[in-house]
């Protein structure tokens, strides 16, 4: 009795009420695949052709009755010859938009063959708003992963005709495994300000010497770029003072736009859709298809590879080995469906672009799946943001939201 008492407190009956309702909504969003969408003129044309049976009236005379159905079928059948006369009127009138595969129009805008003048539509240099002349035939990008530690890549790295590298990435005390030669660095306009920005040491380092030879800036998420209300700007004047023999380059709004299209299309959702911040890598993989003939791409390991390794704690800086495991940021980023990078998604498309273009990844070494132009991504991120657009959640956006944020049911639906 005593127990039974200590069980029926108010408190924990609502406490288990609570996580009753829990569970319901979160089977229901498990097990529920219904959509919420409004029938459309052919759907209501096919339910007034096939009423559902009207319920039962009072009795009236036989001939009466049979004038009376003859009559109601004709009109609903009037009815719906109208309708279906509209929809085809309408589906004749809407102009039919060709189909254009995207992944043909990469191939042949992209990936065409290579001239030293870059377009001034893409690149442009801070100094002048000139284009500018620059054509690689072998590439390296050197990632910034600590999968490149104790690899002893340096000779290799330096062996190529052009070496890429990312934002603040050092090669001083690193010339073993990262090599020494920086042809261009890719830097990130909030990089640029947060880790640049009154850091003389590391901007030294950086651009003294020529240890830099060009910095090509991008955006981020912005494709309308305001040099007055921009920060980063500024700061890049400023570099260019102090710093002349580097040559500072920017993404145009018009390549921050195509680079956005292209994710789209790739993944068919807009950036903006995705709650995602295209990474330096998604732009540096853009400027070296642009440059060079052949891409080396070190460090970077495949769509599949944590799912492969689950345990291992390889930094994601090869220069801080404080920071966080490269799996588990990439597992937090992918599965996070209101902010950050997509960094396994954007692999996944690194992979089919290597497969028509001249892409080889190394340290780790891994081969593309063959490309197919037929092929839709499965990562991480897309199959949960399907997931969520396509349960019970979907009709309530709010909880979707709360209970993606928190991570509560991910485990349950993969």
């Amino acid at each position: 009795m005593k127990l039974l008492l200590v069980l029926l407190k108010p408190h924990r009956i609502l406490a288990f009420a609570l996580c009753y309702t829990l569970t319901c909504f979160v089977c229901l969003s498990l097990y529920y695949d219904g959509t919420y969408k409004a029938d459309t003129s052919h759907q209501v044309a096919v339910r007034l052709t096939n009423p559902s049976p009207a319920p039962p009236a009072t009795p009236r005379p036989p001939g009466e009755v049979h004038r009376n159905v003859s009559r109601e079928i004709l009109q609903l059948q009037d009815t719906a010859e109208e309708l279906q006369r509209q929809v085809e009127r309408q589906t004749a009138e809407r102009p039919h938009p060709k189909k254009i595969d995207w992944r043909e129009v990469v191939k042949r805008d992209m990936f065409k063959e290579k001239k030293k003048l870059l377009s001034s539509n893409d690149y442009r240099h801070f100094a002048n708003n000139k284009s500018l002349s620059y054509h690689c035939k072998r590439c390296a990008i050197v990632s910034s992963s600590g999968q490149l530690l104790g690899r002893g890549a340096g000779p290799e790295i330096d062996s190529n005709e052009c070496v890429i590298r990312m934002n603040d990435a050092p090669t001083r005390g690193f010339e073993h495994d990262v090599g020494t030669k920086t042809s261009v660095r890719v830097i990130g306009h909030r990089n640029l300000g947060r880790v640049f920005a009154n850091q003389n040491d590391l901007q030294d380092r950086m651009f003294s010497n020529r240890s830099t030879e060009k910095v090509f800036v991008h955006w981020s998420y912005l494709t309308d770029i305001d040099a007055d209300k921009v920060e980063e700007y500024a700061l890049v004047l400023k570099l260019m003072e102090k710093y002349p023999k580097v040559d500072f380059v920017m993404f145009t709004p018009q390549k921050m736009k195509f680079a956005e299209k292209l994710f789209h299309h790739e993944t068919e959702l807009t950036r903006r859709q995705a709650r995602t911040w295209l990474s330096t890598g998604w732009y540096t993989m853009l400027l070296a298809m642009d440059v060079c003939d052949e891409i080396n791409v070190y460090g970077m390991v495949s769509e599949d590879y944590c799912k492969e390794h689950p345990n291992e704690k390889v930094p994601y800086h090869y220069y801080d080995p404080s920071s966080k495991p490269e799996c588990t940021y990439y597992h937090t980023s992918e599965v996070r469906l209101t902010s950050g990078h997509l960094f396994i998604t954007e692999k996944a498309v690194f992979a089919r672009w290597s497969s028509i273009y001249n892409i080889h990844f190394h340290y780790p070494y891994w081969e593309p799946r063959p490309y197919s132009v037929s092929d839709t991504l499965r990562t991480p991120f897309l199959l949960r943001y399907h997931i969520a657009n396509n349960r019970l959640f979907a009709k309530y956006p709010f909880w979707k939201l709360y209970f993606h944020f928190a991570g509560i049911f991910y485990p349950l639906v993969h």
